[in-house]
């Protein structure tokens, strides 16, 4: 997160001072930001009491001195080694610090910061309503999120890049929201088809490429009627990048709304995800399922089980195709020119996917 990159750049000034083993810790107590950088993703125990306290009482455990301090309405523990007057004394000195660094900062928001603390969910309601009022956002303005990642290439470049294409609007937002991650927040109207979604996220993605020669992966949010649920779109665009790219792994762009039988997969037990797949990769079954034998069995699909156009888009006789389907039906059991059987198919090799992705 932007703000413990934040933490980490005001700690490095202070240790230089003070020379102590310093960690910050998140709610949880793993290790955001540390004197010792190689300490960053690790786990350090916290004092229960410290935990349940709401003022900022300092306690000792373990030979590390604690206390607890609220930044951008997170919580944070300082942990420093030593348990002496000293130590305590630095204690305070560097959570006063920390919290009037980033306090004069959140005075000093621009609007775009502002809906990139609406969209990861990072401002309390009272905050919210407060700047919402102060920098005139329409709040019951229809919008829809849009997450924009790229692989090989610097989200701030992309970001740069996508201002030319989007200028700063009073609607239309583009946020640099880390350092992987660009969105877009977009004004539309509630009946917007998912077509006219698609066309867009076609559009920045092929505007990437021309720009870049590299390939972005897109997620659409859902429409939402009031600015205050935009976050929700965010996640929902997330969730359907995470969702997309296990089951359809050859499209680089992936609607929320439209993976509804991606996300109920998704929450399969990644246990039962194994036994199912397992039936797949019996020795008969992998010998049938060959490249060209999938190829065949996604173009039928991609065509409502119509065998004519799949043959003409395979460039194959459509007998040629049927002998592959009964070829499918007698080592498997399932003939996929029924619907019935189809689904069974499908559904057996999105479980495989999803195992085969997650080991």
């Amino acid at each position: 997160m932007l703000i413990e990159r934040r933490i980490q750049r005001l700690l490095d000034k202070l240790v230089k001072s003070i020379q102590v083993d310093t960690n910050i810790l998140d709610a949880n107590g793993m290790v955001v930001a540390s004197s010792d950088k190689s300490r960053i993703g690790s786990l350090e125990n916290i004092a229960k009491e410290l935990t349940e306290e709401n003022d900022k009482a300092i306690f000792i455990d373990s030979n590390r001195t604690y206390m607890k301090f609220i930044v951008d309405n997170m919580t944070y523990f300082l942990s420093m080694e030593g348990t002496n007057r000293e130590t305590r004394n630095y204690c305070l000195l560097m959570v006063s610090l920390f919290e009037a660094q980033f306090q004069d900062s959140m005075q000093k928001l621009d609007k775009d910061e502002v809906i990139r603390r609406i969209l990861v969910n990072q401002l309390g309601d009272l905050e919210l309503r407060e700047l919402v009022h102060a920098y005139k956002l329409e709040l019951g303005l229809p919008r829809c999120a849009y997450i924009i990642r790229t692989r090989g290439i610097e989200a701030e470049q992309v970001y740069k890049m996508l201002q030319k294409v989007f200028p700063k609007d009073r609607e239309d937002f583009l946020i640099l929201v880390d350092g992987m991650t660009v969105a877009l927040v977009k004004a539309v109207s509630m009946d917007m088809e998912e077509e006219e979604l698609m066309q867009l996220a076609a559009a920045i993605d092929e505007s990437i490429h021309n720009e870049t020669t590299v390939k972005a992966c897109i997620g659409i949010g859902g429409i939402k009627d009031n600015l205050f649920r935009i976050n929700e779109s965010y996640e929902e665009a997330l969730k359907a990048i995470e969702v997309g790219r296990v089951y359809n792994a050859s499209n680089r762009i992936y609607m929320y709304s439209s993976l509804l039988l991606e996300r109920f997969l998704h929450e399969v037990p990644l246990h039962l995800c194994e036994r199912y797949s397992k039936v797949l990769f019996v020795k008969e079954y992998k010998k049938l399922l060959s490249e060209e034998m999938l190829e065949t069995i996604e173009k039928f699909f991609e065509n409502n089980l119509n065998l004519s156009e799949t043959a003409r888009q395979l460039f194959i006789h459509r007998n040629t195709l049927v002998y592959r389907l009964d070829k499918i039906q007698n080592v498997m059991g399932l003939d996929l020119r029924n619907f019935h059987h189809a689904v069974t198919f499908k559904i057996m090799m999105m479980l495989m996917d999803r195992y085969t992705w997650e080991v």
